[in-house]
């Protein structure tokens, strides 16, 4: 969720409170983890003439957008604005081809527009020669299942044969991101995989320690609202709602929040909970509310 999807008819205090939720930054040790192998990764290559590359799965809402981002930020403060090193970034939709990647690449790579009449091969110069004069440090590929999801083997393999080209040319490691449809690749084209060989996946959260301790950073991040209850029994409640992943958490704890922020209080309450999870889902004669677990949702809440 947005913080803009919160916006209608809210106090500013309520606002404030729903933003806090969904700005949060939580580092949970698999995050960690991934985000330290890709900058291994990237100051590696930085020295050896070896293409390589990264592949994280994950399932929406489990961060993959941010590990990119945070990527690419510490890249940038690493290097200080006067390098010339930099850190390319390109997002990609489902109507990805060799086409769309290479218009994706030319603006990634700093030029203000696309030709008038942007074919391929003029693209495919253009980049390369930008490539040759700035030797990025990385390419990073962000929503990257739309290469092989559905029946497009073909297409599949011609992006990331043009992906394979240049990382072999110009010796850059791409990292790319998308859900577990990234797997096809193995099948589609092993060339390519045989380079961006390292894959890690942010899976959704267990219920168990981890879980408490990623409930435990949220209540002690967020100054708006009191949100210690989620520290205690309603854990599992949470984890019921949300099967653990943390896009979904983060849109309980934003619903509950404004409740909460509304009160003098400011103290979120298990009762929140239970209307929070209607905004969030819905109401419905069939679904149990796992805050309210005896009573159907739409019958008495």
């Amino acid at each position: 969720m947005k913080p803009d999807d919160l916006r209608s008819a809210m106090s500013p205090q309520s606002l404030q409170a729903a933003n806090s939720v969904l700005t949060v930054i939580v580092e949970h040790p698999e995050f960690s983890r991934v985000f330290l192998s890709c900058i291994e990764l990237i100051e590696r290559l930085r020295a050896l003439n070896i293409p390589s590359g990264i592949m994280i799965q994950a399932e929406p809402g489990m961060g993959k957008s941010l590990l990119l981002q945070k990527i690419k930020m510490h890249m940038a403060r690493s290097l200080g604005m006067s390098r010339e090193e930099t850190l390319l970034s390109v997002s990609l939709d489902s109507a990805v081809d060799t086409h769309r990647i290479a218009s994706a690449m030319t603006l990634a790579l700093g030029y203000p527009a696309l030709p008038s009449r942007p074919g391929l091969d003029l693209m495919n110069q253009m980049i390369d020669s930008r490539l040759e004069r700035k030797r990025p440090l990385a390419l990073l590929i962000d929503e990257m299942q739309h290469v092989c999801e559905g029946n497009r083997d073909i297409t599949a393999r011609a992006v990331t044969d043009w992906l394979k080209v240049r990382m072999d040319r110009f010796n850059f490691p791409v990292i790319g991101a998308g859900t577990q449809a990234l797997e096809r690749l193995q099948v589609i084209n092993p060339q390519f995989t045989s380079r961006a060989s390292a894959t890690f996946t942010l899976s959704p959260f267990e219920f168990g320690d981890p879980w408490r301790q990623l409930l435990a950073s949220f209540a002690a991040q967020i100054n708006e609202v009191d949100l210690a209850v989620i520290n205690g029994p309603l854990a599992r409640a949470l984890h019921n709602a949300t099967k653990g992943n943390i896009r979904a958490l983060k849109r309980l704890l934003a619903y509950a929040s404004i409740r909460a922020a509304e009160r003098n209080s400011h103290k979120v309450t298990a009762d929140d909970f239970i209307k929070a999870y209607e905004d969030a889902k819905g109401a419905s004669q069939d679904r149990i509310n796992p805050f309210s677990p005896r009573i159907p949702m739409g019958k008495g809440t």
